[in-house]
Formats: structure tokens, C-alpha cells, sequence
């Protein structure tokens, strides 16, 4: 089985409406695009399980593949917008969420093919025999990420947020991880407090110690802007639309 991204940006995508950065000029100029961070595993029998649904199109994406479950990992639009679409399938689909309340738009008031579960810290859920455990993270809404575990591989999937609670670094570091995917939204001189910077995300990687290796994603158009404007070096990469990965 695979993990495959359709997109790994913030929610503003690359290129952002008629931003003149080197990054948006790069994408247009070479005809690429990037859609907020959003991703899915793609099973043996070619059935999904999405992570995220923060793609508008994705009930087209994945017309006539089957859903296995979605595994949301908080209420935000670009997290959340593809299921306003989505909940008009003719399939039934299992949608695991953190707490929220309010969720997103009305999705809640009106869930039609959707069943919205609930998931609970720390606690396993099963599915297609991938194991996904919701790890707490710090972000303004309330939001999980995921260590995931196949039977090849154990991945910790971890956007959005501006830390990682105490409880949940020590819970993955006691876990031998192969992969560490992680929120890198800025570069450190960048103006916000709800993202990690590239320098924090890579200090976090090397504290989780995983054991292949660690990927940035969640990126502003500014942040790699000043990344590659100052030739900067990175220890760990951020990954693409269209990455994958054998899990």
C-alpha cells in the first residue's frame, strides 16, 4: 500500500492569486500548482482512506473508488472543505474527527452519507488492518494528528499545530517510528503563532528520532520563497504535491 499526497501546502495554496514571489512565479511559469496538505493511503485492493479532505474536488478525485474511512485531522476549511461535496455520495463514509463542537460550515447539521465519529486521544482505531492512533496537537482549533501502523511501517502524521503537547512528544517517543511527516508552515522570521517554523518542525523530528526519515509539509508560499532566495540548506525536505510513499 501506498501514501500519496494531493497536496502539501498551507491553505493558500501555490501559486496564491496574483502573488508575485519566486515561488508562485516558479509554479506558473512551469505550469504546477499545489493544494492544501491533504493525503490518502491507497490500499492493496485500490480502496482509499483519506487523511484530510481540505481538496474542494475531492468526491471527484475519487469517483468510483471506494472510501474506505476518512480520518480528519481537525475542523479547519482547508482540512475540511472536500466533505461539503463528499457528503452527497452514494456510499456511506466513516469520518473520524477530533472533539469540535462546531465542526465546519454545517456538516454537522446536515451529514447526509457521512458518519462523523469522534475519536478519542491515544485511543486505536482500526481500519483495513492499518492501525490509527490520534495524537493531541496544539493548533486553534482543536486537532489530532495520527500515528498510523501498517505492517510494514509506522508513520507519525502530525498537522496542524504550533507544538506538540508534552504527553504526546513522550507517547512518540517511546515508539519506534519509521517516518515523521510534520507541519513546517514558516520560516523562522515569519510573523504567526499558529504553525510551526521549518527550524522548530526539524528540532521535533530529531527529538522523535525516527528511524527512516522525516519530511516537512504545510508550507507557505513565503516560507520556501525565503528558503530558496537565501539558498538555505535543509536537514529534512518538504515534500511535494504527488509524493508517495510505500508503507
Amino acid at each position: 500500500m501506498k501514501l500519496k499526497f494531493l497536496g502539501t501546502s498551507n491553505g493558500a495554496g501555490i501559486p496564491v492569486h496574483n502573488c508575485s514571489c519566486s515561488t508562485c512565479e516558479y509554479y506558473r511559469k512551469n505550469k504546477q500548482s499545489n493544494l492544501s496538505t491533504c493525503s490518502y493511503i491507497e490500499l492493496d485492493n485500490k480502496s482509499v482512506i483519506l487523511i484530510d479532505a481540505g481538496v474542494e474536488n475531492i468526491a471527484n478525485i475519487f469517483d468510483k473508488r471506494y472510501i474506505k474511512a476518512i480520518f480528519l485531522t481537525h475542523f479547519h476549511s482547508d482540512h475540511a472543505l472536500g466533505l461539503l461535496r463528499l457528503r452527497y455520495s452514494y456510499q456511506k463514509i466513516l469520518c473520524f474527527h477530533p472533539k469540535d463542537e462546531e465542526g465546519f460550515a454545517n456538516l454537522f447539521k446536515h451529514k447526509m452519507s457521512i458518519r462523523y465519529i469522534e475519536n478519542k486521544e491515544f485511543k486505536p482505531i482500526y481500519a483495513d488492518e492499518i492501525i490509527f492512533i490520534p495524537i493531541p496537537l496544539s493548533h486553534s482549533k482543536n486537532t489530532t494528528g495520527y500515528l498510523i501502523k501498517t505492517k510494514n511501517s509506522t508513520i507519525a502524521y502530525l498537522t496542524d499545530c504550533y507544538a506538540i503537547p508534552n504527553l504526546s512528544l513522550n507517547f512518540l517517543k517511546a515508539i519506534n517510528i519509521d517516518y515523521v511527516f510534520i507541519d513546517a508552515t514558516y520560516s523562522p522570521l515569519s510573523i504567526g503563532n499558529n504553525h510551526l517554523n521549518y527550524e522548530e518542525a526539524t528540532l521535533l523530528i530529531d527529538e522523535i528520532k525516527p528511524k527512516s526519515n522525516g519530511f516537512l509539509m504545510h508550507a507557505s508560499h513565503k516560507t520556501l520563497s525565503y528558503i530558496a532566495d537565501n539558498k538555505i540548506e535543509l536537514k529534512y525536505k518538504y515534500i511535494n504535491k504527488g509524493f508517495e510513499l510505500t508503507i
